[in-house]
């Protein structure tokens, strides 16, 4: 950032020539207050001074120290603002030059335009009038140009005139901090104040000059965030002017739609309404209560709905600069810092689709309105987030057949951030699709081509001068990117003369004299893989014309497969598409590492039948790539071993070649730092045992002895064949798994299975296998290997335990009644008389859990009673009638009947063993 676009030296302290509506947007250097120069805080005021210096778009903690300190010398010059010399006036400027280079970097801070407005105000004020000097005379022309600064304020936030027209009638938008309460206050006051100036002796046309304003402000802001200020202002206003007896109605008007909204305080108020209408009329009075009650209660529960959904004050409506989005990722809480972004954005679009719910039963035009207002608040604090105006934008369009508004702040939003591509293709879309002449959206991508050319944008671009202009227009789309966008720092002195020309000239001289098409990949420049970021220079943003013009970003791979797919796939020229890629392989060496590139071309040559070209395509791009494990490289190595095994067909010769890519597959993505050669699964996974005088691994050994490749194909050799054949086609899906095989782990469930494997049903089992074994080997879950989800896996023991029990016993039935969380309980029970059981006994683990539970807890002494007045007959669950069961329980009492708890038998055995292991703990302790 250069300081001379924030910070201006040697300002003239004379007044600014009358007419002068703009604050001053450079900050005045160095400081007219002593107390920055030296002092104990000008250390402080110097670092945040630095800090907005180096980084003024996202440093807002130092934005913030710096207008705290302009408050606190606003605070000491105040006495003096009518009374100015050139010190006092030079301190006045340099305040003013504060707030605008803020409002420049930040030009929705609400808060900030109320704190120079304030000071506008005042300054502005003449002998008498409200913040004006009781006695004595001002300078005219000063207040003059305080009061068009102040309103220039008023036109730029809320988007109207003083007289309430709007400032721009082909505005669809109009202002965007019109939610800003305290703004809406001070725009009364200066506008009854105007009033008081043009007509003194007018009481009529103050009253309605005051009037017009409160209701221009109730209506535009009536519902926002901290509206009871708003209203209880009004109401204020309206009490004072009952000398009149037509406000008496205007203020019942005011207390009737007050009542209406959601707001702080809204009971208190509506006991005002209620004792307002008794003092007229008792009769009147109840009629009124009776038909807004309903109306008071619906927005009361609104008030408190919409605290529940969301908390207001976590939005910080008007109180928080729109710092951008973190983007430094070398930031130590850069985490941080993007969660708590993520938070606050999924805050205000809880909000916004909270008032899209229309709580407060709205009709369509008035729930346009709230809804656009929340949009306004939204952007107000995430200025710099592109997706907030892209929300914005598509809401509009549903609420606008015709795009108008949608386009409008899609345009408004590409001026905060003119980067964006993603915010210019939306635009465009829209004017393609509302448009009468489609063609306008080249307009639209032009305008960013200008400001912020781009790969992508010129990407883009390019499709829509195809689809509106044709061939040749759009091959000079592409010509024109490789010229403006920034090479990537591999391309050669003397091949940048040559992108000068056309583009047609650079394709067709990529040909021999036998008129074949020679290999750009057959050279491995040792610059491969070695991008040149671009310098502070490339990234800096000039201002020009009072236009913001980024440099051009790189060019990127992109550039060349899209205009590349467009001469194959519409053009009908493949051999054009195939030189396209040769001359970005030419022209940028660095594509050669980019596996997406590389594919496509591989692609085209094997449609193109060109085997030569595409061989050493592949070997270039896997050697260049030879460090990497990524998924991407991972399919670059599919599509070479497809292509050698393709080739391996046709010509026996080639089988060779198909092994040889295969071994070095395993080896570049596995190997024996991954594979484990003695089990065949993962190195890591559980503790190998060591051998040997050195302690080495089995798997080391093996390698150490007989080599990977050898040791790998012994023990994994049917995995890896079933990988070749799951690369051609031939196996599972036909989708081969791009998946990094260190971690590769086959997801198919077992209905996906079903027809996928073409063999026998050996080889369907060897894949079940083969799925448990990857899952086993990784670390990962084998608990519903093959299972479709929780209710299948539930449904399927359901179906198994039925099987086993007769049909209609208790635990069939009991298993049909019960929730699905309770069948893996119920399967586990042992067996009673009046149950079949399912298992032949309980799980060792269950009986051992059971059995410590019953040890470690103490059985009561007094044996529990049935409530036998309730008639109770616990004991009946546990005792058989004579002839029903046979036999005894060892846990029945041969008691009456209805005796319950727990049996003598049983609780014998219980303090038996519970005596034992006293004895042991006791002699073990002796010993």
């Amino acid at each position: 950032m250069d300081e001379d676009e924030l910070f201006d030296e040697g300002i003239t302290t004379e007044p600014a020539a009358e007419g002068s509506a703009e604050l001053i947007s450079t900050i005045i250097t160095p400081s007219p207050f002593a107390h920055h120069v030296a002092g104990p805080t000008s250390s402080r005021f110097r670092n945040a001074m630095q800090r907005i210096a180096e980084n003024p778009k996202s440093d807002v903690e130092a934005w913030q120290a710096l207008i705290t300190e302009v408050m606190n010398c606003y605070r000491i010059v105040q006495p003096k603002i009518h009374n100015v010399d050139a010190e006092v006036q030079l301190q006045l400027d340099w305040m003013e030059s504060c707030f605008g280079a803020l409002l420049k970097y930040y030009p929705y801070a609400s808060s900030q335009y109320v704190a120079i407005a304030q000071m506008l105000f005042a300054e502005s004020a003449r002998t008498g009038e409200e913040e004006g000097p009781v006695y004595g005379s001002v300078d005219q022309v000063r207040s003059r140009n305080c009061q068009r600064k102040l309103e220039k304020i008023f036109t730029d936030t809320l988007g109207i005139n003083m007289d309430g027209s709007p400032a721009d009638p082909d505005d669809t938008i109009g202002g965007i901090c019109t939610s800003n309460i305290d703004l809406w206050l001070l725009y009364i006051r200066t506008r009854s104040r105007q009033a008081r100036r043009d007509f003194p002796n007018s009481e009529d046309t103050i009253r309605e000059w005051t009037t017009n304003a409160y209701e221009l402000a109730i209506e535009t802001a009536g519902f926002c965030v901290n509206n009871h200020v708003l209203w209880k202002a009004y109401l204020q206003y309206g009490k004072s002017q009952m000398d009149n007896p037509k406000q008496m109605l205007q203020l019942r008007s005011i207390y009737q739609r007050l009542v209406c909204n959601p707001m702080t305080g809204l009971d208190q108020l509506w006991q005002e309404y209620e004792v307002f209408e008794r003092q007229q009329s008792e009769a009147l009075a109840a009629a009124f209560a009776s038909e807004y009650t309903p109306k008071y209660t619906h927005a009361r529960s609104v008030y408190l709905e919409r605290n529940r959904v969301f908390n207001i004050q976590d939005l910080h409506i008007n109180t928080k600069l729109a710092a951008p989005p973190p983007s430094n990722q070398e930031d130590e809480d850069y985490t941080s810092k993007l969660q708590e972004d993520y938070q606050y954005l999924n805050l205000w679009k809880t909000r916004i689709a909270y008032e899209r719910t229309n709580p407060e039963r709205l009709s369509t035009v008035e729930l346009a309105q709230r809804i656009r207002q929340a949009c306004k608040e939204m952007v107000c604090n995430l200025t710099f987030h592109p997706e907030t105006w892209h929300m914005w934008s598509m809401w509009e369009e549903t609420a606008d057949t015709t795009g108008t508004r949608a386009v409008a702040v899609l345009q408004k939003g590409r001026v905060h951030i003119p980067d964006c591509t993603l915010l210019a293709q939306a635009q465009a879309q829209l004017v393609e699709l509302h448009n009468p002449k489609p063609e306008s959206c080249l307009k639209v991508m032009e305008s960013l081509l200008e400001t912020a050319p781009n790969t992508l944008g010129f990407c883009l671009y390019q499709q829509m001068v195809r689809r509106y202009k044709g061939i040749k227009a759009a091959r000079d789309v592409f010509a024109r990117a490789r010229r403006e966008l920034v090479a990537t720092g591999d391309i050669k002195e003397s091949e940048k003369k040559s992108e000068e020309g056309a583009e047609g000239s650079d394709v067709k001289n990529e040909e021999d004299n036998n008129g074949n098409r020679w290999m750009v990949t057959n050279r491995l420049d040792p610059s491969i893989g070695q991008t040149q970021p671009l310098n502070d220079a490339q990234k800096t943003e000039e201002e020009a014309d009072g236009t913001t013009r980024i440099k051009p970003g790189p060019i990127t791979w992109h550039l060349y497969a899209a205009h590349a797919t467009i001469e194959h796939r519409l053009n009908k020229s493949p051999d054009i598409a195939a030189r396209v890629y040769e001359l970005g392989l030419r022209k940028n060496s660095s594509f050669l590492t980019k596996p997406a590139y590389v594919l496509r071309y591989a692609h085209l040559l094997l449609e193109l039948q060109d085997t030569v070209n595409l061989r050493a395509l592949l070997t270039r791009a896997l050697a260049a790539s030879k460090d990497s494990k990524s998924p991407a490289v991972t399919a670059l190595w599919n599509m070479a071993l497809q292509f050698e095994t393709l080739m391996s067909i046709a010509d026996p010769k080639n089988v060779k070649e198909a092994i040889a890519i295969e071994r070095k597959r395993r080896a570049a993505l596995l190997g024996p730092e991954v594979e484990d050669v003695c089990s065949g699964g993962r190195i890591g996974v559980g503790e190998a045992a060591t051998i040997g005088a050195q302690k080495t691994t089995v798997s080391e050994q093996l390698v150490r002895d007989n080599g990977y490749e050898m040791s790998s194909m012994i023990v994994n050799g049917m995995g890896r064949a079933v990988e070749v054949l799951d690369v051609m086609g031939l196996w599972g899906s036909g989708v081969p798994n791009t998946t990094d095989l260190r971690t590769a782990a086959s997801k198919t469930t077992a209905a996906e299975d079903e027809g996928t494997i073409p063999g026998g049903k050996s080889d369907e089992d060897y894949q079940r296998r083969l799925q448990f074994a990857a899952l086993a080997s990784s670390g990962g879950s084998v608990d519903a290997v093959g299972e479709t989800s929780s209710k299948l896996l539930s449904a399927r023991r359901l179906q198994q335990a039925t099987a086993t029990a007769p049909q209609g016993s208790a635990i069939t039935m009991a298993l049909q009644q019960s929730p699905e969380w309770l069948h893996d309980i119920m399967l586990h029970l042992p067996a009673s008389r009046l149950r079949t059981p399912v298992f032949n006994k309980p799980p060792p683990h269950l009986t051992e859990l059971a059995l410590n539970s019953l040890r470690q807890n103490n059985l009561p002494t007094e044996r529990p009673q049935d409530d036998k007045k309730n008639g109770s007959v616990s004991g009946n669950k546990h005792k058989l009638k004579s002839g029903g069961g046979g036999g005894d329980s060892s846990d029945e009492d041969d008691g009456a009947a209805g005796s319950g708890g727990y049996g003598s038998q049983f609780r014998a055995r219980q303090r038996a063993r519970q005596m034992m292991g006293t004895t042991n703990g006791s002699s073990n302790k002796a010993e």
